[in-house]
């Protein structure tokens, strides 16, 4: 039961665009595994970065049949030429050794719970679909119930009826500082970016271990609508004195 992100550190001129990203990821998914289109939840997540000499891209994966299908496709461009949407060299391809490289299990997710303080960092604009429009907020309830319905689907548990209603009615906001950025996607759309602090307040143990796991997801997952655009990463930061 393996979550894995790969990272290809890419030399070119500026960012890769969100759709050639895709197109490309898309092309590799239809050579080895094209059964994945016709499934309700992507099981993999995008997302790129960096600044000029150093952008990256990056290919998450949510089922580990995926990941063993994809991956040796992506470790052998290391040394070669691609197109996101313009040309690029990559430099190396890394599962480590990189913020946004690594390797864990669905199990792992679910141990160690420190308390009920979620510290999540929103990296690029994430936004959900709301009553037919985008909506950017991180509230809670949204970000739980992405979270939670793609934990489901490639997971091998189920959230107990009373830690699904603890998690969803009862998360709130204990702080955030963040702003609103524009998303480059087939419409017009903004998205939050920025750091929020979710609380649990009087949180039992079981209820701690599944906001904790869905907090880790999201550095996999992505958070909220468009992930396969590389839209709604994030991950959990270190709370540090003061914050809060």
């Amino acid at each position: 039961m393996v979550l894995a992100s790969v990272v290809l550190v890419l030399r070119g001129e500026g960012p890769p665009e969100p759709v050639g990203l895709r197109g490309f990821f898309y092309g590799l998914v239809r050579e080895v595994a094209p059964e994945v289109h016709e499934q309700g939840e992507n099981p993999f997540a995008l997302g790129f970065g960096g600044k000029e000499g150093a952008y990256w891209a990056r290919v998450s994966f949510l089922k580990e049949e995926l990941y063993a299908r994809l991956s040796p496709r992506l470790f052998a461009l290391e040394g070669e030429a691609v197109r996101l949407g313009k040309p690029f060299h990559v430099r190396a391809v890394l599962q480590e050794g990189h913020p946004w490289a690594g390797v864990t299990t669905y199990p792992r997710l679910f141990q160690n719970p420190l308390g009920p303080d979620l510290p999540l960092r929103f990296h690029s604009p994430t936004f959900f679909r709301r009553k037919g429009v985008h909506y950017p907020m991180p509230e809670p309830k949204l970000v739980v119930e992405s979270l939670l319905r793609r934990l489901e689907a490639f997971g091998p548990l189920q959230a107990p009826d009373g830690v699904r209603e603890a998690l969803l009615e009862r998360t709130t906001v204990r702080w955030l500082e963040g702003r609103t950025l524009k998303a480059e996607t087939e419409v017009d759309a903004v998205g939050f970016v920025g750091r929020v602090v979710y609380h649990l307040p009087k949180a039992k143990e079981e209820e701690l271990v599944w906001l904790w796991a869905l907090g880790r997801f999201a550095f996999f997952a992505g958070v909220g609508a468009k992930t396969a655009l590389g839209y709604g990463r994030a991950k959990v930061f270190a709370l540090r004195e003061g914050d809060g």
